[in-house]
C-alpha cells in the first residue's frame, strides 16, 4: 500500500508486550522507526541480547593479527597513511597502490576510506581493525531483527511479540551464524560487512518511506550510494525494491510514478558505473579462468550455487579457499545433483510466487546478493568464497522468520519446542563461530587450516609453505612448495620460493634450477631473476650474477634489494665506482637501510675517502647501533689514520656484540701490535686462529711476534 493513499487509514500501533496482538490488514500501521511509539524501555533488550551476541560471538578476534590481504591492503598501503590520497583512491582501482596499472575488477574506495579512518585512530594496532569490523557486524544485525519485524508487521497484519519472536530470533541466528566469520574475523573482509550494513540500511529507509515517511527517501538513496562504494555486489538493491514494491506492496500508483521513485537508484548506479570504468578502464579488466568456453561458464554457475546453499544451511566445516574444479558437462554426478537443487529452489520460488509471497521473497533476497559472484570470469582468485554469503544469509534467517511466524500460528502449542530448538541453533552458531575465528589468529593458524581441508590448492600448500620459511622451517617448506608446484606446475611463485628452500638448506645447484623453471614460466618475475643472482654468486658466477640483478632491477625499478645486491657483486669485482653508483640508488630508495650505508663506506674507504667512509659508517652505526660489522669498518678508518684509542674501542664494541668475529679479532690484533702490545696481540692473532684455522696473515702474523719475542 502508499504511504501517500494510505494515511488517512494510520493508527498508532498499541503497545507491545510478549503476546501478538491482530490487527485488520488494512490498519496495519507500522511505526516509522524499528520499534513502536510508546514502547517501553524493556522492548528495547532484545537489541542489546543482539548487540551483545554480535559482539560475544568475535570478541576472541580482537587480539588476532594481520592476515593474507591485510598485510598489503593496511600494514603495507601507503595510501591510508595520508589524507591527501583521498582524490587518489576516488580514481584508481583497489590494489593500484600496490601494481601497475588497473590489474584488478574491484574498485571500492571507501574501503580504503575506513582503513585511513582506522590507521590514525589505531595506528596499525590489528585489534582497532578488527574492532570496526564487528561494530559493522553489531549494526548489521540490528537491521536484520528491524527489517524482518517491520516485514512481518506488513504482511501478516501482527505485530511480533518482543521475546523470542521470529525477528529476534532471525537476527540472533544472523549474529552468530558461522559462515560469516570470513567477512567478519578478516580485516580484509571489511567491504562485506560495510556494504552489507548500508544496502541494509537503504532497504529499511525504503521500507519506512512507502509506509509515509517521506524523509527517509533521501535517506535511502544516500546509503544505497555509500554501498555502491563498498562492494560491487550493492548494485542488485534497486532489483529488491521493485520486486519489493510489485510483489509485496503492489504498484497502486501510476506507472510514471512508479518509475520515477526509482530514478535517483539508476542514476547513483550509472554514477558508480562511470567512477569505476574511470578508475579501472573497463568495467571487468580482468578476465579469470579463459581456459572455460561459454558453455562451461554458464553450467558450472549450477553447481557454484549448490555449494553457497549447503555452507549457508550447514557451516559447521568452513574452509578459506574452496578450491574450483569446473565441470564440463551437466551430466556427471556434480553437475545432476547441482542442476536437481536448482531445480527444486526454482520450483520452490515459482510455486511460492502467488501461494506464499514471504516464502518468495525470502528466496529472492537469497539469490539475488549472490547474482554477481555468478560471473565467473569477472572474479579473480576463487570464484567461491564464504564472505560473498554475509548479505544472502539475511534472506535465509528471513525464511527462517517466516517459518516460525507461521508455525506459532498454526502450530500454537509447539512454540515452547521451537523456541529450544532455536536456542540449540544458536548456541551452536556460536560455539561454531568462536571456534573458526580462531583459524584467523595469524597466517600459519589460517593456512595451516586451509591446507588441510583443502590438500588440492596450489594456494594454500604455497601460502603454508611462505608461513614455513618465516618460521625457519624450510625442510616443511620446501614440502609444501612441492605439493604446490605439483598441483600447479605453472607457478612461479611456487617455484621461485622452492628455490628459495633449497637455497636455505645450501642444495644450490636445486635452487638454480627452480629459479630457472621460475623465470621461464614468469620472464618478468622480478623477484625470481633477483634469487637467482643470488644463487650465482654463491656459486662464484659473478657476471652471471650481475646479469640477473640488472634484470631484476629493469623490470622493478624500485627492487632495493637487487640494486643492493648488484653493487655487492661489483664491489667483489673491484669496480669500485660502479658499487658506489649503486649503493647510492638503494639509499635513495631506502635512506634507513644500514646495511648499505655499511657497504658504501667500505667502498669509500677503498677509494681512499675516508672522511667519507668515516660518515657512512657512523650513520649506519646510527641506525643500527648493534652492526658489528660497521664498528669493526670504522675501527679500521681510525687505525688508518693513526687513532688507536678509538680504534680499539671500536674494535672491542663489535667483539662485545659478536664474540666470534674473527676478522674484529685480527683487526683488534693489529691495533695492539701497533701500541707494542704483544702480549695482547698474540692473544688475539690466537683467538683468530681458533675461530678460522685457515686465516694465514693472523697465522703470519702470530710467528712474527713470537719470533721477537724469542
Amino acid at each position: 500500500m502508499s504511504g501517500k493513499k494510505k494515511d488517512s487509514m494510520r493508527k498508532a500501533p498499541g503497545n507491545q508486550g510478549t503476546h501478538e496482538k491482530k490487527l485488520a490488514p488494512s490498519k496495519v500501521a507500522p511505526s516509522r522507526g524499528g520499534l513502536q511509539k510508546g514502547t517501553s524501555t524493556i522492548a528495547f533488550i532484545p537489541l542489546l541480547i543482539i548487540l551483545l551476541v554480535s559482539f560475544a560471538v568475535y570478541f576472541n578476534a580482537l587480539s588476532w593479527d594481520f592476515v593474507y590481504d591485510d598485510k598489503d591492503q593496511v600494514v603495507e598501503n601507503p595510501w591510508i597513511r595520508d589524507i591527501g590520497n583521498i582524490l587518489t583512491i576516488f580514481s584508481k582501482g583497489v590494489w593500484s597502490f600496490k601494481l601497475e596499472g588497473n590489474t584488478s575488477n574491484y574498485y571500492r574506495p571507501l574501503m580504503h576510506i575506513v582503513y585511513m579512518l582506522n590507521y590514525h585512530l589505531f595506528g596499525l594496532n590489528p585489534w582497532g581493525f578488527h574492532l570496526v569490523n564487528i561494530l559493522f557486524h553489531c549494526g548489521a544485525s540490528v537491521l536484520v531483527f528491524l527489517i524482518i519485524r517491520r516485514f512481518l508487521t506488513e504482511q501478516r497484519g501482527t505485530t511480533p511479540s518482543t521475546y523470542l519472536s521470529p525477528p529476534f530470533i532471525a537476527a540472533v541466528l544472523f549474529a552468530s551464524h558461522p559462515i560469516h566469520t570470513e567477512a567478519v574475523t578478516w580485516i580484509a573482509g571489511l567491504p562485506d560487512v560495510a556494504f552489507t550494513v548500508f544496502y541494509l540500511l537503504a532497504f529499511y529507509f525504503y521500507m519506512l518511506f512507502r509506509d509515509g515517511a517521506k524523509g527517509c527517501y533521501a535517506a535511502s538513496v544516500l546509503s544505497f550510494s555509500v554501498a555502491t562504494l563498498f562492494k560491487e555486489p550493492a548494485l542488485t538493491l534497486p532489483i529488491v525494491l521493485i520486486i519489493y514494491d510489485y510483489q509485496l506492496r503492489k504498484f497502486d500508483e501510476t506507472l510514471r510514478v512508479e518509475i520515477k521513485r526509482y530514478i535517483p537508484y539508476v542514476v547513483v548506479s550509472a554514477i558508480y558505473l562511470s567512477l569505476r570504468y574511470y578508475a579501472l578502464g573497463s568495467f571487468a579488466p580482468t578476465e579469470s579462468y579463459a581456459s572455460l568456453s561459454t558453455y562451461q561458464f554458464i553450467i558450472n554457475v549450477f553447481p557454484l550455487f549448490r555449494e553457497y546453499l549447503t555452507s549457508l544451511l550447514w557451516p559447521f566445516n568452513p574452509n578459506f579457499w574452496h578450491t574450483f574444479h569446473p565441470i564440463s558437462s551437466l551430466f556427471d554426478a556434480k553437475g545432476m545433483s547441482s542442476i536437481v537443487v536448482t531445480t527444486i529452489f526454482v520450483v520452490v520460488a515459482v510455486a511460492a510466487r502467488n501461494r506464499n509471497k514471504m516464502l518468495f521473497w525470502g528466496l529472492l533476497l537469497l539469490v539475488i546478493p549472490l547474482l554477481p559472484v555468478f560471473y565467473i570470469k569477472g572474479i579473480t582468485g576463487k570464484p567461491f568464497a564464504e564472505r560473498y554469503l554475509y548479505l544472502p544469509s539475511f534472506g535465509y534467517v528471513l525464511l527462517v522468520a517466516v517459518f516460525l511466524s507461521w508455525a506459532k500460528e498454526t502450530l500454537p502449542h509447539s512454540v515452547m519446542i521451537i523456541s529450544i530448538v532455536a536456542t540449540i541453533i544458536v548456541g551452536a552458531y556460536a560455539v561454531g563461530t568462536i571456534n573458526r575465528n580462531n583459524a584467523w589468529k595469524d597466517n600459519f593458524a589460517l593456512w595451516s587450516d586451509t591446507a588441510r581441508k583443502s590438500p588440492d590448492s596450489a594456494n594454500a600448500h604455497y601460502n603454508l609453505g611462505v608461513e614455513y620459511i618465516s618460521l625457519r622451517q624450510s625442510d616443511r617448506a620446501m614440502a609444501e612448495f612441492q605439493a604446490a608446484v605439483r598441483l600447479k606446475p605453472d607457478a612461479s611463485e611456487a617455484h621461485n620460493d622452492l628455490g628459495f628452500a633449497y637455497a636455505s638448506e645450501g642444495q644450490w645447484e636445486r635452487a638454480i634450477a627452480e629459479y630457472q623453471t621460475a623465470v621461464r614460466l614468469k620472464p618478468d618475475n622480478a623477484k625470481a631473476h633477483n634469487n637467482l643472482g643470488v644463487a650465482y654468486a654463491s656459486q662464484g658466477q659473478a657476471d652471471r650474477a650481475a646479469t640477473e640483478y640488472q634484470t631484476a632491477v629493469r623490470l622493478k625499478p624500485d627492487f632495493v634489494k637487487a640494486y643492493y645486491n648488484l653493487a655487492n657483486v661489483y664491489a667483489s669485482q673491484g669496480q669500485m665506482e660502479k658499487a658506489v653508483a649503486e649503493y647510492q640508488t638503494v639509499l635513495r630508495l631506502k635512506p634507513d637501510y644500514a646495511e648499505a650505508h655499511n657497504n658504501l663506506g667500505t667502498a669509500y674507504a677503498s677509494q681512499g675517502q675516508m672522511d667519507r667512509a668515516t660518515e657512512e659508517y657512523e650513520t649506519a652505526l646510527r641506525l643500527r647501533p648493534d652492526n658489528a660489522k660497521a664498528h669493526n669498518n670504522l675501527g679500521t678508518v681510525y687505525r688508518s689514520q693513526g687513532q688507536m684509542d678509538r680504534a680499539v674501542a671500536e674494535y672491542e664494541t663489535a667483539l662485545r656484540l659478536r664474540p666470534d668475529y674473527a676478522e674484529a679479532h685480527y683487526n683488534l690484533a693489529i691495533a695492539y701490535g701497533l701500541q707494542s702490545h704483544l702480549d695482547k696481540a698474540a692473544a688475539e692473532y690466537q683467538t683468530t686462529l681458533r675461530l678460522k684455522p685457515d686465516f694465514r696473515d693472523a697465522r703470519q702474523r702470530l710467528n712474527d711476534i713470537v719470533s721477537r719475542q724469542h
